[in-house]
């Protein structure tokens, strides 16, 4: 395998991920339209649900869980306050 096919591969990659971060965004705003409070939409314990999800999903897969547990910790914190702003909270 040579560097330019590998970066074929990870551009490719990059543009699934992107593509499914798009869809759990658009998700994320229609759960939004069945909050009303601050509380609902940072759902504390439902993000901690999350990020012990993916840190299992991570181990299965070779990936650290520290690096899953970080991506989606910044994830979950920037689609919150989006989530807030749309919100009007």
């Amino acid at each position: 395998m040579s560097l330019q096919s590998i970066r074929l591969e990870i551009d490719a990659l990059d543009a699934r991920i992107i593509a499914l971060l798009a869809q759990r965004w658009r998700l994320v705003r229609e759960a939004a339209k069945y909050k009303s409070t601050a509380r609902e939409v940072e759902a504390k314990e439902r993000q901690e649900q999350v990020v012990a999800g993916v840190r299992r999903m991570a181990e299965q897969q070779g990936l650290s869980p520290r690096v899953a547990e970080l991506v989606y910790r910044i994830l979950m914190s920037e689609f919150t306050a989006l989530e807030r702003r749309e919100a009007g909270l």
